[in-house]
Order: C-alpha cells, then structure tokens, then sequence
C-alpha cells in the first residue's frame, strides 16, 4: 500500500511536480550539454596547440632578421612566415608559406598541398561549397584542394585585428607551398613567428628595432585570433555550473513548498498510517520518494539529452572557433556530476520538508494543527482597511512569502538571461551603427610601413598610432595621433559633444575596465623599444570599441619623440591607389559592417534561445506555485461559488499578489543585471580591445518585459482554468465526508 502512495499523489498533483521535473531536466541538461562540450574543445585545443607549436609571440620587421642568431641568442624557435590575401569578388583567401617549426598546419582531413595544390580551413570551405579534391583558381592558375587545415595562430578566423565577428562566407585561411606562393608575393616588411620561454622580452624588441626596424611585436596574449578562444572556454564552464545552480535551487525550494503543501493537506491519511502502525521512519521513506522520483526522471533524462546533444553543438561551436577536434572524449566525470548534482540538491529540501513535519505529535498532524497554527498566529489586523477581497488577496501572500520569494527570484533571474540576450544584440547593434557610422567617419584606413613626410591624398587626413601597455599588466593600450579637427574621428563626450583634443582622450571602454576618471595618470610601456611613459587622462570619450586614447598629432609627435609632421597611415573616405608594397595593412569599414549583418542571423538565434528559457522558466515557477495556491484553497474557492463570486474574482484574490511579486522580480532583476554585466565586461573584456556597453536600456528592458509579461499571463490564464475545474457540488460532497 505505502509504495503506490508517491505515484498515485503525483499523477494527482501532476501539473506541480511535472513543472520541477521540467526545470531538473533543463537544469541537468544545461551542466551537461555545456561542460562535455567545453572539455571536448578544450582537451582538442591544448592537443592541438601544443602538437602544432603554437606561437609564444610574433613580430614584423622592415628588414630580414638574421634567425639563426636571435634563435640561439634568446633560446627560441624563430620561423618567417610569408602570405599573400587573395581578393576574389567580395570573398579574400589569406595564404600562409607551410610552416615548419612555429604555428604548425594541422591536417584534419586529406593531405598537406604539394605541387600546385592548396590546402584551405573547413569553415570557408563549408561555407563557399568546396571539398576536398575540388579545383580552385587564383588568378589565371589552377590549384587543386588537397586537404582542410587548422591553423593554431588563427583559431578565431578574422580578416583584420580590429574585427571583433568571423565571416566564413567571405574570409577563409590557406596554405601552400613556397615556391607556388612566391610569384604573389610583394611584400616589403618580414614577419616573425617566434616560440619560446619567457614573460619579459624587452631587451629583444629592442634589439630586433635598432637592427631591423621593428614596426609590430604581438605576444600569444594580446592576439584576439587566440586570446578569444581561451576567454570563451574559461568563461563558458563556470557559466554552466551558475545556470544549473540557479535553476537547481529554485528548483529545490519548490519541491520543498509543494511536499510541505502535499503533507499538510494529507495530515489525516497520515495519521491513518500512524493508526495502522507504521512508525515515522517508514513514513519518512515514502515521502522522500517524491524527491528521489523527481530526480529519477528529471535528471537523468536532461544528463543523457545533453550527452546525445552534445555532439552538434560542439560542430556548431567550432564554427565560431577553429578548433580540430580530432579525438571525441567521454567526460564521464560531467556526466555523473550532471545527474547527480540535481540529488544533492533535491533529497535534502525533501528531507527537510517531510521531517519538520513530522517531529511534531501525532495528534497534532492527524487534527492540521500546525497549518491552522500558523494562520492563527498570523492575523494581519493592519490590513482591516482594505476592502475584503484586497484584504484577502495580501492576506494571501504575506501567509506565503516563501513561495512569493521563490516567484521574484525565478522572474529576476529569468530576467537577468532574457536581458543579456536582447542588450547583447543591442549593444552590438548600437557599437557598428553608432561607432563605425558616427565616430568612425572614414571609409578606408590604410597603415604604412615606415613613417611618411608628405600626404599626396588632399581628401585623406593623416595619422600615428603606437601600441603600448599598461605598466605592470597585460592590458594593451593603442595610442593614435589624429588632427586636431579631425573630419574621420569624432571624439565626442557623455553628452555628445565634441572633444577639444588637448592633452590624451581616452576612451570609456579602457576607462571602464581600468577604473581611470579624469584627472588620473596612466603609466605606459612602449611594445616597441620598453620606454616608459606617463599620461594625464585629461578627458574620457563616449566610445566603447578600442582600449584607447586619442592625442592631436602635433602634440602627439612631440610626446613620443616623433619627427614633426610625420605620420604612419591615413584615413580616408574613399579608396586610395597606394602602392601596396608601401602599406603594412589597409582595412575597409564596410567589410566590419558587412560581417555584423551577416552574423546578425545567429545573433538573433542566441537572443531567441535567451528569450525561450526565459519564457519557459518564468512560465514553470508561476504555474507551479498558483497550482499550489489553488489546490490548497479547493475548499474555500468552492464556499466562494457559492456565494457567487466568479472566477475572475477568484483569480484575482488569491493569484492577485503574484503580480506584485512578478514586478518585484522584474525590477530587482535589472540592477542585478547591471552589476553582474559590469562585472563580466571588466573581467571577461579586460584584454580584448573592445568593449560593450551592455547597460540595459529602455527598449531591452521593455522587450524583456513584454516577453515575461506574456509568461505571467499564460501561467495566469491556466490558474484561471484549474479554478474554474473547482465544482463547488464536489467540495460540499468532500465536506460532508
């Protein structure tokens, strides 16, 4: 008899416990999902960059280097790379010379390229409809494609340093041999890629600039196309353990609210069962059946979906990052930990509930003691001033605020997700159109090679940018030397207004993460020769890409020792016929404009996931807790019926507090955000050259809210029927039983 007990409760009571189950599969799912997928890429990427030689860092000079004694010099691994971009209608193919020693092709499928063969990544491939076998043509030639290629300096495939987005559809990366490469090459300057021990490698940089004019030197942690597939990595697992926490507990208290509800509403079935001789241990086993079923079938389900999920999300993912995988690991330890994290969380709350219970005299539990105790001692007599159903509805919910607490926290975290996803875009949105619309008012950007005297472009504007570093840290900080009026660079404040541009400008990104206000003093390091410099910030401007600051030329040239009136590239606002052997790179603004829209497809799949568990999640919590306030009021709601009161009426006196709560939770969900969202953009950020103002505003917070608005009235609308199931005939026939 007491086995049939959990099952036959549950298939009463099914609304409520299949809405735990629900949000312990989602729960279960996620950890797993995410942390087979992080350690599949993970141990790839390790496997990979070590098997191939990653670079420690990279450098380009204006004359060839002398390999064999700076090798043997500072005891590293010192290789010249030589490439060429192929330009084919609206698509470029960089080439890259197969290296030998540093930054290693891996071969994932066919063969490294001999003879007039190319060998490219998969993700153009795919993209651009080519396989392995296939011919390809660059110019008036014919190469054929002989295999697909992983390289381990360009894991986050991007055409310029600037870009922050890949684009497969319109650049790709490839290799072939030397001798098939070198009729294309035209190249002025060198590059470098060197592998090595050592964190301090000034006393190189400023030998490799007094002997060959060092123009570039990249270390492994300043290089986005690398530093971005860590910060992914070491953020997407931790992030898997705080979504399947949070939901775990919500879940948890749940679970514990219903079985409470569950055992006060069964005090006499229960006191039979001590009438008939069972003793409270054998008690306690039944109920703590409800938390272990819920566990059975919401964990193990979720961790075994995720397991078989896994797999096509891992292919998704590497086609943001290129990431081998060649082999296929069984994280069984994320498995277990996937199913039996729920456990930990679920057998205690139902111990809890039962055992509170329980301790108490049997007497007690068979005549409802405890709960008529409880509202009795709980009278409320401010709230006589109200009218009698206000009264009844706040009534309500102060007798209940645990499970009002449980409502405001599950809404104020399903905001917290709903709102990353939808600022996420909108910040992404605003930073191009804004930024690179706005700001950057340019149209060309073109880098030269050595420092220029005279500008033979009238409607191009000069300019000088240096890297250097935050003395004591890794933070990179550019500087650019722009005209004073400059017509390509609007260098406005908080306010819009535009900046006079004395002393350094810099801008609200770097001063974000480096917490600088003006007035502050930032301490440099030169990448190039190690001098140090100290700059007063005498302004922050209202820009979010770069960590970096802004000085009129002039004043520029001064600072820095640089002659006056030279200048290291241009900005314009249409394309110049620059020789290319005189440029060290160009960039062109609307191939950054082109990539945003093309991603902007999965941008919007991201934000319709975020609004879906979202959705699902406020929808569960509400609706299991307005179950649980109908079934525990079936007896006074069917007396109300009577008494003619309708089930609008109804919904609104004992389901009217969860709007309070739901806008509580919405509310105390957006500073949450906030905070959180600073937090991230500081740490996550801090060594990428961008940022993003991810500050929710008004229309992320009125999207956010119309969707859980929705949420909220769905879960009402289903109260609103289970109390107009409620038969007032059945619950006198209940009565008088």
């Amino acid at each position: 008899m007491l086995q049939k007990i959990p099952w036959r409760i549950i298939k009463r009571n099914k609304s409520q416990f299949l809405g735990i189950i629900l949000l312990v599969f989602l729960a279960s799912f996620a950890y797993s999902l995410f942390s087979i997928l992080i350690t599949n890429v993970d141990l790839n990427y390790q496997h990979f960059v070590n098997e191939s030689n990653q670079e420690t860092f990279h450098f380009i000079t204006l004359s060839p280097v002398n390999t064999e004694e700076i090798s043997q010099k500072y005891g590293i691994d010192l290789e010249e790379r030589y490439s060429w971009d192929y330009d084919f209608g609206d698509k470029t193919l960089r080439i890259f010379s197969i290296s030998e020693k540093v930054n290693k092709p891996l071969v994932s499928e066919g063969t490294l390229p001999l003879n007039q063969e190319i060998a490219i990544d998969p993700n153009f491939a795919q993209a651009n409809g080519l396989k392995v076998g296939d011919n390809f043509q660059i110019q008036d030639k014919m190469f054929r494609i002989s295999g697909f290629i992983y390289l381990p300096d360009y894991i986050y495939i991007i055409k310029n340093d600037t870009d922050f987005l890949n684009d497969p559809q319109h650049f790709g990366i490839a290799v072939m041999n030397l001798d098939d490469l070198k009729p294309y090459l035209s190249l002025p300057y060198h590059y470098y890629m060197a592998r090595g021990e050592g964190e301090n490698w000034d006393n190189l940089k400023a030998e490799l600039n007094s002997k060959y004019r060092l123009l570039s030197f990249q270390e492994k942690w300043d290089n986005f196309r690398i530093i971005t597939t860590e910060k992914k990595m070491e953020s997407a697992r931790p992030m898997a353990y705080l979504i399947s926490s949070i939901i775990l507990t919500i879940s948890s208290i749940l679970l514990f609210i219903v079985l409470r509800r569950l055992i006060n509403s069964m005090h006499a079935e229960i006191g039979t069962l001590y009438a008939l001789g069972y003793n409270e241990r054998e008690i306690t086993n039944v109920y703590l059946k409800f938390p272990i079923l819920t566990w059975l079938l919401g964990a193990i389900p979720g961790g075994i979906l995720g397991f078989l999920l896994a797999d096509p999300f891992i292919k998704f993912y590497i086609s943001f990052l290129s990431v081998p995988v060649v082999e296929r690991f069984f994280p069984l330890a994320d498995l277990l930990i996937a199913v039996l994290l729920p456990f930990v969380f679920m057998i205690p709350a139902g111990y809890l509930a039962i055992s509170s219970l329980l301790k108490r005299r049997v007497v007690e539990i068979i005549k409802g003691e405890a709960e008529k105790g409880f509202k009795q001692k709980f009278r409320f007599a401010f709230l006589d001033r109200f009218s009698f159903r206000r009264r009844l509805m706040l009534k309500q919910g102060l007798l209940h605020l645990s499970r009002e607490l449980v409502l405001i926290l599950g809404v104020a975290f399903a905001t917290l997700i709903l709102l990353y996803g939808v600022s996420a875009a909108a910040s992404l949105n605003n930073m191009v159109n804004d930024t690179y619309q706005n700001i950057f008012k340019y149209n060309y950007m073109y880098l030269f090679n050595n420092f220029q005297r005279e500008n033979n472009y009238p409607e191009a504007e000069r300019f000088t940018i240096l890297p250097f570093t935050l003395e004591g840290t890794k933070t990179k900080v550019p500087l650019y030397g722009i005209e004073q009026n400059s017509r390509m660079i609007a260098v406005r404040g908080t306010n819009g207004e535009r900046m006079k541009l004395e002393g350094l400008i810099i801008t609200r990104s770097l001063a974000d993460k480096l917490s600088l206000k003006e007035g502050d003093v930032l301490n440099l390091v030169s990448n190039l020769d190690g001098k140090k410099f100290s700059l007063k910030v005498s302004g922050i401007a209202d820009m979010y890409v770069g960590n970096s600051g802004y000085m009129n030329l002039e004043e520029f040239n001064r600072t820095f020792g640089i002659e006056e009136g030279a200048f290291l590239g241009l900005f314009s606002p249409s394309k110049l016929d620059i020789p290319q052997n005189a440029l060290l790179s160009s960039m062109d603004k609307e191939y950054v404009i082109k990539v945003f829209r093309d991603s902007a497809s999965t941008i919007e799949q991201m934000i319709r996931v975020m609004g879906l568990i979202s959705f699902f999640l406020s929808l569960t919590i509400i609706y299991v807790l307005s179950s649980l306030t109908i079934a525990e009021n079936r007896k006074p709601l069917g007396i109300f019926k009577i008494l003619g009161y309708k089930d609008g009426e109804l919904s609104s006196i004992l389901l009217g507090f969860n709007n309070i709560s739901f806008l509580v939770g919405f509310l105390l969900g957006i500073p949450l955000y906030n905070f959180l969202m600073k937090m991230v953009m500081n740490q996550v950020l801090r060594d990428m050259d961008f940022s993003l103002n991810m500050r929710a505003d008004f229309q992320s917070i009125l999207i956010t809210f119309l969707v859980l608005l929705l949420a909220f009235v769905l879960s009402k609308y289903l109260g609103r029927r289970k109390i107009y199931s409620i038969s007032p005939s059945v619950i006198l026939k209940e009565q008088m039983e």
